[in-house]
């Protein structure tokens, strides 16, 4: 825009206005570059003044960020110092001496659709929130209705904001205001396939800590569904700080309860700032114990049940408030300990494990405490350990390894990856917990296999079959496993099973190039190459004295600048060579089965010098769930065999 000193005539007639409010801010220094005279009467601000005298810093903050973005930004207020319901158009200018600016304009609002749906809102939920969303499922938007003014900064309260893109509402909203530590929650809370599937069952809340300058505090989410608005859901955000009760205890108990197994003789709620703990399953063996008070009465009343002097300095070591914390606060999820206990008349075994409550307000500082007799598992485990396979099970090659009792349906891990251990404590059968893995991490082409040959309806019902057995099956992280069944035998029958899970991506991998490639042979060829489409990567083949092997030959993807600076074919060629790959060829490629052969000047690889014709044969198939395309390079100047 021009240097408005130039229009002159036309801030005459805006300063004689007595409905329209216009002022042009700095973008320098936030200083009023010029205001009309309702600005003047309103505001008591003049040329010079902060444009904090006048317009509230944060909303000015947003409209300099939107008009940046997107040009001129638009939205609607609903208390001003210049009325109420106000239209508010937000646009850069340049100002004299080239300062950019940004121009304010405020004029009467006219209702219309959209204010009458937002009164809609208003009447059913109040305005007794700090925020207030209108989200359009179908388009993705989301419209800001309330914001509030912290600290008393500004004239007004916002209403009815220009829509913003989900996924920009979603990020700013998390990454500018939520807690560190909570940030995975609320992602995986407001995602739009979890928000309308918890909304199928009702109102969908969610709470979470949210900054306020030096401090947090507790806000709640709340999605509902509304029969007036078609296609669209309403969020709202109130302050729940402090918001609990004695009653809410129970509450808090049963979330406990609810995530635990009931083999736990009893839990305890540990508060590790003040040292202070409640119970919330009693545990009868453990008489006169209190039901809340000094933590560091309940670990004496634990260590008289531990005979052994050395086990109850590690007790108490290991378990005091301050060592929870410290350990609770840092890498470690839980700390857990067996010790030799009285708990029962003959002698046993007692787990103690401490880890982090489920995620909720008034949890900040808490640990839950559990006990266990651990007794039967200790001797299944001192059994199997005289098994002479145990030495080749242990073997570091196995990623995880189970024993199965086939006629209970228990199992027991031997050793199992860190990220697997939830499955053994959350699934106490053995189908239950292969049944979650299968759909958790098995390929879905696979899955029902898996299930079927792991079953203990298979082993149950060829008793007399004590052949060793192995399937291979691939994963949703695109790995291959091997897993190895062994069916151990007694006077019984068949007792019990040995799982052993391999990784066997290596051999796969090996065996897949070899079926791809295997009519190809590379003396025939200078180069080869391989093109996954669906990472827009290239990799060369080369044989390496012993195998076959992909190679990452170029930094970035087919299609883009750094591929193109750095692939030695002539730049004239180069589009062609593109386009033979790109989107399009490659549909039309694959649903007739072509293969099609180009001449392309390039260099020799590693080599600067001049560009020879090469021909590029190329390959289009599908194989192992994959399209590809194989690129045969020769140098037309080669004898044809």
């Amino acid at each position: 825009m021009g240097d408005l000193k130039e229009f002159w005539g036309m801030m005459n007639v805006l300063d004689s206005a007595d409905d329209v409010a216009v002022f042009v801010v700095s973008g320098r220094d936030q200083s009023i570059l010029y205001c009309n005279h309702l600005v003047t009467v309103l505001t008591n601000a003049h040329t010079g003044s902060p444009v904090s005298q006048v317009w509230d810093m944060e909303d000015y903050r947003k409209a300099n960020t939107r008009c940046n973005e997107g040009g001129t930004y638009r939205y609607v207020v609903e208390k001003s110092a210049f009325g109420n319901r106000r239209n508010v158009t937000v646009s850069k200018v340049v100002w004299s001496g080239g300062i950019l600016a940004y121009s304010f304009l405020i004029t009467a609002h006219v209702d219309d659709k959209e204010e009458e749906e937002r009164d809609k809102i208003f009447n059913l939920l109040g305005k007794d929130f700090r925020h207030i969303y209108l989200i359009d499922m179908i388009k993705g938007d989301v419209t800001t209705l309330i914001k509030p003014v912290d600290g008393g900064e500004g004239h007004y309260r916002a209403v009815y904001y220009h829509p913003v893109g989900f996924d920009e509402w979603k990020r700013d909203m998390i990454e500018a205001l939520v807690h560190p530590d909570d940030k995975d929650q609320l992602r995986a809370f407001i995602e739009p396939a979890e928000v309308r599937k918890r909304l199928d069952k009702g109102d969908y809340a969610f709470q979470y800590r949210q900054s306020r300058g030096d401090e947090y505090r507790w806000v709640e989410l709340r999605f509902r569904k509304m029969d007036e608005l078609k296609g669209k859901i309403v969020c709202t955000e109130r302050d729940v700080q402090g918001e609990i009760t004695l009653s809410d205890s129970e509450k808090v108990n049963q979330a406990i309860l609810s995530s635990l197994s009931n083999a736990y003789r009893s839990i305890y709620l540990l508060d590790m700032k003040t040292n202070e703990y409640s119970t919330v399953k009693a545990d009868a063996l453990l008489f006169g114990t209190p039901r809340e008070g000094d933590y560091d009465t309940l670990l004496q009343i634990v260590s008289e049940f531990i005979p052994d002097e050395a086990q109850k300095r590690n007790l108490a070591a290991t378990f005091s408030a301050k060592a929870l914390e410290e350990a609770l606060s840092g890498d470690v999820d839980n700390v857990v300990r067996e010790y030799t206990s009285t708990l029962n008349e003959t002698e046993s075994w007692m787990s103690v494990t401490a880890f982090m409550p489920p995620y909720m307000q008034g949890m900040e500082n808490k640990c839950v405490l559990t006990f266990m007799d651990v007794t039967e598992n200790k001797r299944v485990e001192a059994e199997r350990n005289e098994k002479n396979m145990i030495v080749d099970v242990l073997s570091a090659r196995y990623r995880s390894v189970y024993f199965v009792d086939l006629i209970k349906g228990t199992y027991h891990s031997i050793q199992i990856p860190q990220e697997y251990r939830y499955i053994e404590k959350q699934f106490k059968s053995i189908d239950e917990a292969m049944d979650h893995y299968a759909k958790a991490y098995v390929l879905e082409q696979y899955r029902d296999v898996f299930k079927n040959s792991i079953s203990r309806e298979e082993f149950v019902r060829h008793p007399g079959d004590h052949t060793r057995r192995e399937y291979v099956y691939r994963t949703v992280e695109d790995t291959w496993i091997r897993l190895h069944i062994y069916p151990l035998s007694d006077d019984k029958g068949h007792a019990e099973a040995i799982l052993i899970f391999e990784d066997f991506t290596d051999v796969m991998v090996q065996r897949e190039l070899s079926l791809l490639y295997n009519a190809v042979l590379l003396a025939d060829y200078d180069y080869m190459y391989e093109y996954d489409i669906d990472t827009d990567l290239i990799y060369s083949l080369k044989f390496n004295g012993e195998r076959l092997v992909r190679e990452k030959s170029w930094d970035g993807e087919m299609h883009s600048d750094r591929f193109r600076k750095q692939v030695p074919i002539h730049p004239d060629d180069l589009p062609l060579f593109l386009m033979a790959l790109s989107k399009e060829n490659l549909d039309d490629a694959f649903d007739n089965g072509k293969t099609v052969s180009h001449m392309f000047l390039r260099r020799k690889e590693g080599d600067k010098g001049e560009y020879r014709l090469f021909m590029y044969g190329m390959h289009y198939y599908e194989e192992m769930g994959k399209r590809r395309v194989l690129i045969m390079v020769r140098d037309s100047e080669r004898e044809v065999m």
